[in-house]
């Protein structure tokens, strides 16, 4: 029905009937109602087709939406490394992240080399925080291994286990308070 806002669509139709009118009191049935009778028929194309282009634009937009709603994750199970849906992922799994991935799920890392996460839109940090795992080593160092889940690696690449997935990683707690926040007003 959005295609009958068009101011043209609107002076055709008008046009229609003003043709429509004026060809029958001119010309009688006979003739009279062939101009204007066309011009309907020009406009049922046009919001035939207008319908049927919307459709299929609004079709790849959701293909892409969803497209863009699944991520991957490299996982290693059973000793094999797999690229799986990262919604697959449950705690425990070890996984590879990468330079330019989305942490697939709020993480420990176990192994890393020069490895940076930018965490701003979960934590407000503007720089990418360095994160290396846990050992005898740097243990005195304070080390932070863990990695959240939808944080942007911009640097190096590691090896983590999965410690929380879904609506029980940070930024899905995130998520759930400021839907419930939204939904309870006092107005």
């Amino acid at each position: 029905m959005e295609n009958f806002e068009d101011l043209i669509l609107n002076i055709l139709i008008g046009a229609a009937f003003v043709s429509l009118i004026l060809g029958i009191i001119n010309e009688g049935w006979a003739k009279g109602w062939i101009e204007g009778v066309s011009i309907f028929i020009a406009i049922a194309i046009i919001v035939l087709v207008t319908t049927a282009n919307n459709y299929v634009k609004e079709k790849q937009f959701q293909e892409l939406q969803n497209k863009q709603d699944v991520t991957s994750a490299r996982v290693m199970r059973n000793g094999k490394i797999l690229t799986i849906d990262a919604q697959e992922l449950v705690v425990g799994d070890v996984v590879m992240i990468a330079q330019g991935d989305l942490v697939p799920a709020d993480c420990i890392v176990m192994q890393a080399t020069t490895f940076s996460a930018n965490e701003a839109g979960l934590t407000g940090e503007p720089d990418a925080l360095h994160k290396s795992g846990v050992t005898e080593a740097n243990y005195n160092d304070n080390p932070c291994p863990f990695v959240l889940h939808n944080t942007l690696v911009e640097n190096g690449q590691c090896t983590a286990l999965v410690a929380a997935v879904g609506h029980r990683t940070r930024s899905g707690r995130a998520e759930r308070i400021m839907n419930i926040e939204s939904e309870v007003t006092p107005l």
